[in-house]
């Protein structure tokens, strides 16, 4: 991994947390031409591309690739989701921020995402309507308490 193309991502990412989504396109650029085979590079390049350069297909094409090449990391699932929402599919973000939730459950943007998109678990007795205080019940029961309750036991 060249010196150079690792300061080029390190900057770009400090470009994205500052909201500069042209310098940090620029940056990943850089790093992805001196290494087209590091998947962070490719991901982040590909996410960028496809936000401020609406290069929609090679956004999904690039996101795609880096996630084959490192499926378990859901900082790619994140910019992949961030490639549909740029292409105006929600349901399809909304899919791939939940599969890279399973990766890691406590991903703050990716939670934050699907809040803003308005996504929610289905009711647990979908014949009910959502707010039947048997369905909020079991809701709170099944998502909230049991898995607390596994957890202390471990």
């Amino acid at each position: 991994m060249s010196e150079s193309a690792r300061e080029q991502f390190l900057a770009g990412k400090r470009f994205l947390r500052e909201d500069n989504i042209d310098k940090a396109l620029r940056a990943f650029e850089k790093a992805y031409k001196e290494d087209k085979e590091n998947a962070d590079y490719i991901s982040y390049f590909g996410m960028c591309k496809a936000v401020r350069g609406g290069e929609i297909g090679l956004g999904l094409e690039l996101c795609t690739r880096a996630i084959k090449k490192e499926f378990f990391k859901a900082e790619f699932y994140m910019n992949l989701g961030k490639v549909y929402l740029a292409a105006g599919n929600k349901k399809g973000a909304i899919k791939v921020f939940l599969k890279g939730l399973k990766f890691d459950p406590q991903h703050e943007d990716m939670n934050r995402f699907l809040i803003e998109l308005g996504f929610r678990n289905k009711p647990v007795i979908q014949g009910l309507d959502r707010a039947n205080p048997v369905n909020k019940f079991l809701g709170i029961l099944f998502r909230r308490t049991l898995p607390k309750l596994f957890k202390k036991g471990k």
